[in-house]
């Protein structure tokens, strides 16, 4: 050795000990994967190979020189091999022969150089440290050791045009822009043949080991680009601001001693402090373009926590999925959306909205049902967080697993390509699957959804989630409520045989009018549960009309007329003290379900659009049972009949839209 450490071996020592303890953690995170299995055998040979350097470099006899150059020479030969061979796993590519033809030539190359000084046939010493002298052989196998990454190149841009995944194509895009600047690494070769150059290889191969070891972590969620941009930026950077240094302690050192004697020490660190300074300003001024960037490419994020307050302002959960759906969709710029509702009485998430916003999307039915032992709710309840298919796909690809779980992820994958969904995202409250957000790709094939990205969905999900807890709470609260209420109506039914049944029949037509009105509007804002429920206790106020009126024979008089009247007041009497958890809606469909369209009904004379849409759709559902209805003064008419009649009125004393509505579904109503 020589005495004290020889400054331009710190470079090669700096990136042995990166490029073993990077890819080395990267193993770690998942033993299994053979993508970070091969990267770490990459790793190792260029850790082998720049260790070497640094030995060499510090060595004065020339056979130890000789034998450490030539195992830097063993560790070179095996990166071209190990970078094929960790290229073909990235792909997921099927076991290819070239892998084990590389890998027995670079072992039997390595062998030759180690036994003989055909490859390497001696040392040359330069100002900055030693290195070999290489013979024809050597550069024969240089030209040799194109063809693995020639052919790495080749996989990359032929996989980068087949894959259809936005996912897929920003991971091989990444190498395809990383891949090449490992290649200028190749300067360390100029050395060997004489040139005084000072070896800068190690540069490029810094940045390709830190960057690709990031991405290897997570690359899946990765936004490529303005990664890249911005590493390369601050590695110029770094790089100025070491040369500067290394130049001005080394090279310079001669006539800064004779500029200040013994304290020239003062002036490298005067460089250093002033280059270290302008380094900070450098990379300030791109993060401030990074910033700039991503504002402008994720300008919809703002939205979104907007989006949070919309949320909070819902007036049911209806007019909740409406707008998340439509934003989302629109904002974000997805080609298909779907939300799934857990229903509470039938176990199962249900789809109850789906936008597509591209002809190559097929669509999904609403109503839809998921259930508890569906392989994506499984799976969704078991991780607590979004799935990606192009991930789940990745990671089967790359891990070896048990056979159960492989055959689960498989059926989840399956079942995600059904319902059109790239990613899954759950909405937990208090511990429960509430909901599921399917979405698409987004409609520009060159985006991808990241990280912040999912980050910002889930916060969103999470919130839909007590918004969904809140309206299912108060839902379950009000049919236990009304089924309360239906006691008094069964009891008012048993006293009219005519009208036995009447209730559960206007619910239903009411039900179908508005599920109808639901998907021709598709701006229907109110929860068809509540207009169910509105129509189950319309009549509730009959209650205190007594029998005789009820159940007289023939026409009413005028005073029993306003006794009739009074009932829809009287229902909103006997509900009064649980108005606040039934709502306005349902209680303006029973307080005005007798409103004519022309302002001429009861109790209050409202007119037109001036009427709620409950009490309207009620209006002729009630309209269409009453007169389809076997009564004791007259017999029952016929169904044509009923909707001649229920045609007559509208305008006057029914909703024109609603009648229309009514005509359309009558093949649906029994009489």
């Amino acid at each position: 050795m020589n005495e004290g450490l020889n400054i331009h071996s710190l470079p090669p020592l700096l990136v042995s000990i990166i490029f073993f303890l990077v890819p080395f953690s990267v193993l770690l995170k998942n033993k299994r994967s053979a993508v970070n299995r091969n990267f770490f055998v990459l790793g190792f040979c260029a850790s082998l190979w720049q260790f070497s350097y640094f030995v060499a470099y510090n060595l004065t006899q020339t056979s130890s020189i000789l034998f450490w150059l030539k195992i830097a020479y063993a560790g070179v030969v095996f990166v071209p091999a190990a970078t094929y061979h960790f290229i073909i796993s990235f792909l997921n590519l099927s076991k290819n022969r070239c892998v084990y033809l590389f890998y027995s030539l670079a072992s039997l190359f390595a062998f030759i150089a180690l036994r003989s000084n055909s490859i390497i046939i001696g040392a040359r010493t330069f100002p900055w440290g030693n290195r070999p002298v290489v013979g024809m052989a050597y550069t024969l196998i240089i030209f040799l050791w194109v063809i693995p990454f020639a052919l790495s190149l080749r996989h990359l841009y032929r996989e980068q045009e087949a894959t259809t995944s936005p996912y897929n194509k920003k991971r091989i895009k990444f190498l395809l822009m990383t891949f090449p600047v490992a290649l200028l690494s190749v300067v360390d070769y100029l050395p060997n043949y004489g040139l005084n150059m000072y070896p800068l290889g190690f540069i490029p191969l810094l940045f390709f080991g830190f960057a690709t070891s990031y991405a290897i972590v997570r690359y899946r969620l990765l936004d490529i680009e303005i990664i890249v941009k911005k590493a390369s930026l601050v590695a110029v950077g770094f790089v100025l601001a070491m040369s500067l240094i290394y130049l001005g302690t080394s090279y310079f050192q001669p006539y800064l001693y004779a500029l200040g004697g013994k304290n020239w020490i003062i002036f490298p660190i005067i460089i250093s402090f002033l280059t270290g300074t302008g380094l900070l300003r450098f990379i300030n001024f791109v993060r401030h373009i990074e910033e700039n960037e991503l504002s402008k490419r994720f300008a919809y994020r703002p939205i979104l926590r907007r989006e949070a307050l919309r949320i909070s302002e819902a007036r049911n959960m209806n007019e909740l999925i409406t707008y998340v759906a439509r934003d989302l969709s629109s904002w974000v710029r997805l080609d298909y959306i779907g939300i799934f509702i857990l229903d509470v009485q039938s176990k199962k998430f249900v789809l109850a909205r789906s936008l597509t916003r591209t002809k190559k999307r097929k669509k999904i039915p609403l109503n839809l049902g998921l259930t508890y032992d569906n392989p994506l709710v499984i799976e969704l309840v078991k991780r607590r967080g979004p799935l990606i298919y192009s991930e789940i796909e990745y990671y089967l690809n790359t891990t070896e697993i048990s056979a159960e779980e492989e055959k689960l992820l498989l059926k989840v994958m399956k079942e995600m390509q059904r319902l059109g969904a790239e990613i899954a995202i759950p909405s937990f409250c208090e511990g429960n699957l509430l909901a599921i957000i399917n979405m698409g790709h987004k409609l520009n094939p060159h985006e991808i959804i990241t990280h912040e990205d999912l980050e910002t969905f889930v916060s969103l999900a999470n919130n839909m989630a007590r918004a969904f807890y809140g309206f299912m709470l108060k839902k379950e609260k009000t049919r236990l409520i009304v089924a309360s209420q239906n006691t008094l109506i069964s009891a008012i039914e048993a006293k009219d045989s005519y009208t036995r049944g009447h209730t559960d029949r206007v619910a239903h037509y009411t039900t179908l009018l508005g599920q109808k009105l639901e998907r021709q509007l598709r701006t229907f804002s109110y929860d068809l549960h509540r207009l169910n429920w509105s129509a189950q206790l319309h009549d509730v106020g009959k209650i205190g009309i007594p029998d005789s009126i009820l159940r007289k024979p023939g026409p009413l008089n005028e005073e029993e007329w306003v006794k009739i009247k009074e009932h829809p007041l009287d229902g909103m009497k006997i509900v009064g003290p649980v108005r606040e958890w039934l709502g306005e809606d349902i209680c303006a469909g029973m307080l005005h379900h007798h409103e004519n369209y022309d302002g001429s009904g009861y109790p209050s004379q409202q007119k037109g659009e001036g009427i709620h849409v409950f009490a309207r759709i009620i209006r002729v559902a009630d309209a269409f049972d009453a007169m389809a209805s076997e009564r004791a003064y007259r017999p029952p008419l016929s169904k044509k009949a009923t909707l001649k009649e229920l045609s007559k009125y509208r305008g006057i004393h029914f909703d024109p839209d609603v009648v229309e509505v009514l005509e359309d579904i009558q093949q649906d109503l029994t009489v």
